[in-house]
């Protein structure tokens, strides 16, 4: 089970015993004075390694594999990237390839437990590999590694918001706008919401803005629920409106089988979503202005207080009648969700990219205030140890389970590096 990932952490962080019996493969004494920085590009493993061959110091770069004929296998013999090593590291030197560097081969420097370790957190078939160890991790350390996923989830968001950015001129308002309405497609609709948000452009909905039926009519149409055929008048009005402005304004709607009602809530529903979205779009302008000027959060929840119009009081679906007779309001979870999905992060993205160090602050103040995210996730990450008081911790650990357990990156984490050692 011994892997590249492996060596590159033992190489890495020094994970090697005997050093003072490190030799060359020729019988040169070898000693580390520093392992270089891991490259992440195209080319060598470590960049800029400082090693001492007998009395020589060596400043280069350092490549690593783990055989030494997997040199040859990856035709680094063809490439110019690495005619300037100073050290070829291996686990096992299986072959003499009479290289113009000298090769170190490491299998006898590792110590067996590490390897035993390794080998049982890449085994274990468990939501979270290393929950045995957790017991054993100080929180100080966890927290710095929570820490860190909560930026790393922040950068992942903002290179979604740079290409909105390029998409739409550097737009921020237009910007919002898809990525609100990508949110309120939940996941299981992200995608058909944001095509059609992107497929129609704010500036369509302030021509209409004193109108909520031409509003509605705008958004299901893109939707393309309005190539169904009912009869009852609201859906009727809906689709002339759609029919003449559509035409005006050359839309293409998507098709219709895109957007999924499965495995939803009638409350979840794509149609009511889409209602309470048109409400949102008739009752506020220039919303990011409004939430960027807003410091306190229960104002900034006033802003979503949106109410879907009447005629989803007794529908899910157009053309059927439910039984009951309820406002379709934005709940104060959906809303949440809002929250820390899309408005949170945007701030902090909007702050950061206008260097505006205010927003970056009132982002994560927010989410300290906002109570935890419950799901079957961040529960298991609670049963195994981790702490969960705010919607802060919740994002963190969803990245970090998402991002680093699941794919079983444990050497790529600050948990996992204090279990390795």
């Amino acid at each position: 089970m011994f892997s590249e990932d492996l060596l590159q952490f033992i190489w890495q962080f020094s994970f090697l015993e005997k050093i003072e019996e490190l030799k060359t493969a020729e019988g040169e004494r070898l000693q580390i004075i520093h392992p270089g920085s891991i490259n992440t590009n195209a080319g060598p493993d470590f960049l800029n390694a400082k090693i001492k061959i007998g009395e020589t110091l060596w400043a280069g770069n350092v490549e690593l594999h783990l055989k030494s004929s997997d040199w040859l296998k990856h035709k680094h013999d063809e490439n110019k990237a690495y005619e300037k090593l100073i050290l070829h590291v291996v686990y096992e030197n299986d072959t003499d390839l009479s290289l113009n560097f000298p090769v170190l081969e490491i299998k006898n420097h590792i110590r067996p437990t590490l390897l035993e370790r390794y080998e049982e957190l890449m085994r274990l078939d468990k939501q979270i590999p290393c929950q045995a160890h957790l017991k054993d991790i100080s929180p100080l350390r966890k927290t710095h590694m929570l820490e860190r996923v909560l930026i790393e989830r922040l950068e992942r968001k903002t290179q979604e918001v740079e290409q909105l950015l390029l998409k739409t001129n550097n737009h921020w308002e237009e910007v919002f706008y898809i990525l609100i309405a990508k949110n309120f497609g939940l996941k299981i609709n992200q995608v058909p919401f944001q095509k059609v948000a992107e497929n129609t452009p704010l500036k369509l909905f302030a021509k209409h803005k004193n109108s909520l039926t031409q509003i509605e009519a705008l958004l299901f149409g893109q939707a393309g629920f309005l190539e169904q055929n009912h009869e009852d008048d609201y859906f009727q009005e809906l689709k002339k409106e759609y029919k003449f402005y559509g035409n005006l304004y050359s839309l293409k709607n998507i098709p219709p089988h895109q957007i999924n009602f499965l495995r939803l809530r009638p409350a979840n529903f794509p149609t009511i979503r889409l209602a309470q979205f048109a409400k949102l779009l008739f009752q506020s302008s220039h919303l990011l202005s409004q939430i960027l000027e807003t410091k306190d959060l229960k104002k900034l929840f006033k802003l979503f207080d949106v109410t879907a119009s009447t005629y989803w009081n007794t529908h899910y679906r157009f053309g059927t009648e439910s039984e009951s007779d309820q406002a379709k309001t934005l709940g104060k979870t959906f809303i949440e969700l809002l929250v820390i999905n899309t408005i949170i992060p945007l701030v902090f993205i909007y702050g950061k990219s206008k260097g505006e160090n205010q927003y970056c602050v009132r982002a994560m103040t927010w989410l300290e205030e906002l109570k935890p995210e419950k799901n079957n996730l961040t529960k298991a990450m609670q049963l195994v140890g981790f702490d969960l008081k705010n919607a802060k911790d919740s994002q963190a650990l969803l990245e970090l389970k998402t991002n680093y357990c699941d794919s079983k990156q444990c050497l790529k984490c600050r948990i996992g590096y204090a279990i390795m050692n």
